[in-house]
């Protein structure tokens, strides 16, 4: 063999060739070269979520290079989707939210939601309604007091009220009053408080009469134009509830001549506007409910909200002070002879699929509350107690009936803290804020 002459190039070359294929063993191919995956962490949209509820989870992949940030989900209970979306299970407790790197098996970030133990009621929808007629009230340190104070009792909704108003019932424009009207900023202050407190937001615009005439008489000298004024007013809410993403928009509330089928293409072009407004959130109405074939059971377009609501001002026995045992039976038997929960029941079973709630609830604290729990000019004594009494009895009747009442919002919750002869809706630093506090 003629090796002799040439085994040192050949030596030399296989070495070159060798030095060349070590460089190459530290490099990846292009895909995956230089591509380190260095931390995974996991945030969810809410640290809480209750039994069957959703909570988005997002994961956050920090590497070098032209890393991959895609991610495989594990959940210790329930069960979460490729996108990081969790379904809370059954059973109370803390649950780990897991995301790994698909990249780098390696590489995992975790987050905790908890399970909280089921509430005593059941309700899906557990709320009050935050209330003011001034301009700048609820963005002010008695406003933030108040909403904190709202929050403590454990809702995990609450509504905002807002109020327009028009000259009287056949008036048909609409507008903010300067001295009454809520300005947006104030709106939105309530809303931003309740979202950083992990409470979901139902707005709840109203027209009210400067005559004090109730909405449910309003019946308009010109529909046309007054539906085109109403348009004008929802659509500006919705607007606002779209930018701080209200998670229910309650479009309307007891107008009672007005919701049936005559007006139904006028409802389905206020629905519309809405829609196209870029509003996505939940739709409800508040419909009146004071008597078994109260305007509930003939609004034109349950079909075209996500929520039915009930204004549920049933009046329950003919005397002062009952018991809590005579309140519970009067839902069954009321003092004009009426089975509310029976009628309420009917009307569930005919809307299937729609979740019913009470989107307003509510007794005054004065003697008698519970024979006309609508009339907001009720005289008498102040008396807690019949408060106390009527929220603990809706309680004990209706979280037996939650798989067709989905909740409530209660009516109300003001900004400035009630003194100790105050007779008016709100329950709080009153007995029945206990009772609330309790079933929430």
């Amino acid at each position: 063999m003629r090796g002799g002459i040439f085994s040192p190039l050949v030596t030399l070359a296989l070495a070159v060739c060798a030095l060349h294929l070590c460089n190459a063993c530290g490099r990846s191919s292009p895909g995956n070269s230089s591509s380190t995956i260095t931390s995974v962490n996991v945030a969810c949209a809410a640290p809480s979520a209750d039994a069957a509820e959703t909570d988005q989870c997002a994961a956050n992949v920090q590497g070098t290079g032209a890393f991959s940030t895609s991610v495989s989900w594990q959940a210790s209970a329930g069960s979460i989707s490729s996108t990081g979306l969790f379904m809370a299970p059954g059973a109370p407790g803390p649950v780990r939210i897991t995301a790994t790197s698909t990249q780098d098996s390696t590489k995992s970030g975790s987050n905790t939601v908890m399970v909280p133990p089921a509430t005593k009621s059941g309700f899906l929808y557990r709320g009050i309604t935050h209330t003011s007629w001034q301009p700048n009230e609820y963005n002010t340190g008695a406003g933030t007091t108040s909403q904190n104070a709202l929050a403590a009792t454990g809702a995990t909704w609450a509504g905002v009220l807002v109020t327009q108003y028009q000259a009287d019932a056949t008036a048909n424009t609409i507008a903010a009053d300067p001295n009454r009207t809520p300005t947006d900023a104030a709106v939105v202050a309530a809303i931003t408080e309740f979202h950083s407190q992990n409470l979901k937001v139902m707005l709840k615009p109203h027209v009210d009469s400067e005559d004090g005439a109730w909405r449910g008489t309003f019946q308009p000298s010109d529909p046309a134009s007054w539906f085109q004024s109403f348009q004008m007013f929802i659509v500006h809410y919705a607007t606002l509830a779209r930018d701080n993403n209200v998670e229910m928009l309650c479009l309307g509330t007891e107008y009672t001549k007005l919701s049936g089928a005559t007006f139904l293409a006028d409802w389905t072009a206020v629905i519309t506007a809405i829609r196209n407004s870029g509003y996505t959130g939940l739709l409800s109405y508040a419909a009146n409910a004071t008597f078994a074939g109260d305007e509930f059971t003939s609004v034109s377009f349950w079909d075209q909200v996500e929520v039915i609501g009930l204004d549920a001002y049933f009046p329950l026995t003919n005397q002062n002070d009952p018991t809590i045992a005579q309140l519970v039976a009067a839902w069954s038997s009321n003092k004009n002879g009426e089975n509310i929960v029976a009628g309420v029941q009917n009307f569930a079973n005919a809307h299937p699929g729609k979740p019913v709630i009470f989107t307003e609830i509510g007794y005054r604290s004065v003697a008698g509350a519970n024979t006309a729990p609508y009339d907001f000019a009720l005289a008498g004594a102040v008396d807690p107690t019949e408060q106390e009494n009527c929220y603990e009895a809706m309680y004990e009747v209706w979280s037996q009936q939650n798989s067709l009442l989905k909740g409530n919002l209660w009516w109300s919750w003001s900004v400035p803290m009630p003194s100790a002869s105050d007779t008016d809706y709100t329950p709080w630093t009153k007995p029945a804020e206990t009772v609330l506090r309790n079933w929430q």
